[in-house]
């Protein structure tokens, strides 16, 4: 949950949220679903901000409870915000994108995160345990990507970096043969693997953060 709180302050304060908002609804296969459901005006209210967001919490989506998994969000916020030690002059983009010709027609390929240092890094995250039609779709489109922006002449020497996780899925045949596909355009990272934060690091060119 932190993740989605950290998120939305992120493009509320650069002015982008409403314009992210419309991009994550037009992508395929994700584990959530995103939409305008209106304003909530408290002007001349003594009702709490926080009391009112603990209700709609509940109304939506439910008592998480304590033993609730960690969201792929959840893990890919800490990994890459709370567990790296990025020079002073770098930091890791959110929801970047890159306007491409395909076929003669302008289109705009997102991805999650990017980091410049002597090369340019897109990372993306994706969720293994969607049903098989949604994750091969959603496996497409993050290759399809991949294939017409690392050529993009503003890349400084591209990689890739999949953070991908099973959530409570066991791996299957099927599974393993997304993996490998993936495997074929960028480096991936299982985000509950007690490495994944090394791994990351190591892909970055930066190290850990000593008390991480």
């Amino acid at each position: 949950m932190r993740a989605w709180i950290e998120y939305v302050e992120y493009h509320l304060n650069a002015g982008t949220f409403r314009e992210q908002v419309q991009r994550l609804s037009s992508r395929p296969g994700q584990n959530y679903r995103i939409d305008f459901r209106g304003t909530v005006d408290l002007a001349g209210s003594d009702f709490e901000v926080s009391s009112l967001a603990d209700d709609l919490f509940t109304e939506l989506v439910g008592d998480p409870g304590s033993g609730t998994m960690p969201s792929i969000d959840d893990l890919t916020n800490e990994l890459l915000f709370h567990r790296l030690q990025l020079p002073k002059n770098r930091h890791i983009e959110r929801d970047v994108s890159y306007r491409v010709n395909l076929r003669g027609e302008p289109h705009e390929l997102g991805f999650d995160y990017r980091y410049e240092s002597d090369r340019t890094t897109l990372l993306d995250k994706i969720s293994l345990s969607a049903p098989d039609k949604t994750l091969r779709r959603t496996v497409h489109d993050l290759m399809f990507r991949i294939e017409h922006v690392r050529d993009y002449k503003e890349l400084r020497k591209p990689s890739f970096v999949t953070l991908y996780d099973l959530g409570k899925a066991r791996m299957s045949d099927q599974i393993d043969g997304h993996l490998r596909a993936i495997e074929r355009y960028s480096y991936t990272v299982d985000v509950r693997d007690e490495r994944a934060a090394e791994n990351v690091a190591e892909q970055l060119g930066v190290p850990l953060l000593q008390s991480a």
